[in-house]
């Protein structure tokens, strides 16, 4: 069963500002540490970033929200990111808890997020009891909708996921992509340029296509993963969002942010976590 479900539209200016959070990775407790870093401060620290930005729309949140399931991770991250004042939509990831639609927190869980110019379809590829991500029949059904539905209006989409559609270079992370990508791909074919897709779970940032359809990834607001790498391999850099301008005619641009009014120091001999 997905948790997503439901629309919220969204008034939006003629360039729509999304910001892309992932793998924030928040344990049981306050302080919990991930390869080092502590994944509280650090997800404070993008949140710092997140508000001096102007005109933010909404806050796309990909997936490993948690480090370990925990109901006290999920209530810490609505603690941080609610001052900013931005709506924000949810995405589980495979480190994350398998939601319920009683849930208290399931109105973060939006299928669908209508802006004044562009739609936004977010797809569930957890898997439960796997690393690996799918799209169950109920999301490449979801997307089904969401593509007829921006050729029959002429509206650019975007698409969320946790797992990425394409790989990413490095061969320890592209065993665990979405293992029937190539059925959301063809479906994405239809509109060409007119659609991109975000993703989190590599931990970097990342850029391909596919027959014109654009496929990201963000880097993660904790531990970033060393692009290129053939084993698990963590890298320095400092912790950051992805930040989409979608604008009127269908055009986007992306940037990616990262903390710099702080440092983190990250376990560069680790070889890996649960």
């Amino acid at each position: 069963m997905t948790p997503l479900s439901g629309e919220t539209a969204l008034t939006t200016p003629g360039s729509a500002r999304i910001l892309q959070i992932s793998d924030t990775h928040l344990m049981a407790e306050s302080g919990g540490r991930l390869v080092g870093i502590d994944t509280d401060q650090s997800l404070a620290a993008v949140c710092r970033l997140i508000a001096a930005q102007e005109g933010v729309d909404a806050l796309l949140l990909t997936g490993d929200l948690a480090g370990d399931e925990s109901e006290k991770a999920y209530e810490r991250l609505c603690t941080l990111i609610e001052p900013l004042g931005i709506p924000s939509f949810w995405l589980p990831g495979n480190h994350d808890a398998i939601w319920q639609a009683s849930h208290p927190l399931a109105h973060f869980f939006r299928r669908n997020i209508r802006l004044s110019h562009w739609d936004i379809v977010m797809l569930n590829t957890q898997q439960p009891g796997a690393v690996a991500g799918l799209l169950a029949e109920s999301e490449l059904l979801a997307l089904r909708k969401a593509v007829q539905q921006a050729i029959k209006t002429d509206r650019p989409l975007l698409v969320a996921t946790h797992h990425p559609l394409m790989p990413v270079g490095c061969a320890w992370l592209d065993e665990q992509n979405v293992r029937n990508a190539s059925e959301a791909l063809a479906l994405l074919t239809a509109l060409g340029n007119r659609a991109v897709v975000v993703s989190g779970h590599v931990h970097q940032d990342s850029v391909q296509a596919h027959r014109g359809v654009q496929c990201l990834t963000a880097p993660s607001t904790c531990v970033q993963f060393a692009p290129g790498s053939a084993q698990f391999q963590v890298d320095d850099m400092a912790p950051g969002c992805r930040l989409l301008a979608l604008h009127e005619n269908g055009q986007w641009e992306g940037d990616v942010l990262r903390v710099v009014d702080e440092t983190f120091t990250v376990d560069l001999t680790s070889r890996g976590y649960a």
